[in-house]
């Protein structure tokens, strides 16, 4: 049975673990397939993302624009995430030399999908960011709305969320849940962590 290094060795943390504050991810160092199935997100830059994925957003009616271009990640629509599960960011999985994370911050937006033809449109979004520690106990929580110039539903801009640094420490895993219609689509860009390995 796989047993996590995270739960066996993270409340073990003496402070001389390495600490590696990751630049913004922009998500552009991968290549977004055509088909959706193939761009599930998976292992990226020390953690795993849970019902993400790698979403390229060429489209100058993208509804919401990327921080930086071309590539974004997105969540499932919530009526998808009964098979895929909440969207989670996580230190634990198969070979993992991650202990654990501070989540600092990341860029968002939120989009009605348009369909093949359609263009896809900006719209207002709430979302839950949920921080646990490595019993899955919750110890920190913030929420953000994603409002978009309603004069600019095709190209708004996304806003950055930024976390307490002081709750938002030492984590184990983070859930990021849409408290809006299952409708939409939720999309990430330029998210920055620190991470704790033991070397």
């Amino acid at each position: 049975m796989f047993v996590p290094i995270s739960s066996l060795l993270r409340d073990q943390l003496s402070g001389s673990e390495s600490v590696t504050e990751k630049p913004a991810l922009q998500y552009d160092d991968r290549t977004a397939s055509v088909l959706p199935e193939l761009n599930a997100v998976n292992v990226y830059k020390g953690l795993l993302y849970k019902a993400f994925d790698l979403s390229n957003f060429k489209s100058p009616a993208s509804g919401s624009t990327p921080h930086t271009n071309p590539n974004v990640i997105a969540t499932t629509l919530v009526t998808a995430q009964a098979t895929r599960g909440t969207p989670t960011l996580t230190v634990d999985y198969p070979g993992t030399v991650s202990l654990a994370f501070d989540l600092i911050s990341f860029y968002f937006g939120a989009v009605i999908p348009g369909g093949q033809t359609a263009a896809q449109t900006a719209t207002q979004c709430s979302i839950l960011v949920a921080g646990f520690d490595a019993n899955n106990k919750e110890v920190a929580t913030a929420t953000f709305t994603f409002t978009p110039p309603p004069t600019n539903l095709i190209k708004a801009p996304m806003i950055q969320a930024v976390l307490d640094s002081q709750k938002f420490s030492n984590l184990h895993n983070v859930t990021i849940t849409q408290t809006s219609p299952a409708t939409q689509v939720l999309l990430l860009d330029n998210m920055k962590y620190k991470l704790y390995t033991p070397f």
